[in-house]
């Protein structure tokens, strides 16, 4: 064989490995991006308490613990966290509430009712230390919100269940800044109740808009 069909021969063979490895290497999923209180002031429409009292917290006291929950389970997408924020939103009265108005036991910023709660809480080791030394027999799902409140950890279930709640995966990663894609999310999702569905995607439109 001569030396050209040699050289033809290795250069075919090191463009297969190339396009071989390349096939196999993992997309990078982006890092999720923090937002800034001009952004949720924004994306709020002028609805921020003004103060930190009680049950309410402002905007700013609130978002470190948003920005937390964000990166720590990995909000990636911008409609991931604006999914996460005009929900918190709507089940809080834009931070006014703490417990559900009606069910004491089902988180506002928390987003998620005491069944949903205790599925966080299963799936997430490090909360579970909230309950120690004998999780989970000292876990009563009519406190787990109250717990969770007292801990500062109530902004966390719902960043988590955005993404990792059962079949929310897959409609979590096709949020965007279409409506018809949060509708999808929040019917399959979180479920809230179809009377409540323009009313939770207007928000969503508005935080979409200010955030990134």
């Amino acid at each position: 064989m001569s030396f050209r069909k040699i050289f033809a021969v290795i250069i075919v063979l090191f463009t297969l490995m190339i396009l071989s490895i390349s096939e196999a290497a993992p997309v990078p999923v982006p890092a999720p991006v923090e937002i800034t209180l001009d952004q949720l002031e924004a994306a709020f429409v002028g609805q921020c308490p003004n103060a930190t009292q009680g049950e309410v917290i402002s905007c700013s006291d609130a978002l470190p613990y948003i920005n937390d929950a964000i990166k720590k389970y990995g909000l990636a997408t911008r409609g991931q966290r604006a999914a996460y924020i005009a929900t918190m939103a709507y089940e809080g009265a834009y931070l006014r509430y703490d417990h559900n108005l009606v069910i004491h036991s089902q988180g506002t910023r928390s987003i998620l009712p005491a069944s949903s709660l205790r599925i966080f809480i299963d799936a997430n080791k490090p909360i579970q230390n909230l309950w120690q030394p004998s999780f989970p027999k000292q876990v009563n799902n009519d406190t787990i919100v109250d717990i969770l409140i007292e801990n500062h950890a109530d902004f966390e279930p719902g960043a988590w269940w955005t993404v990792h709640g059962p079949g929310c995966a897959e409609v979590a990663s096709n949020l965007s800044e279409s409506l018809s894609s949060f509708v999808d999310w929040e019917t399959t999702c979180i479920n809230g109740g179809i009377d409540t569905v323009d009313a939770r995607a207007g928000i969503y439109n508005n935080v979409y808009a200010f955030i990134v």
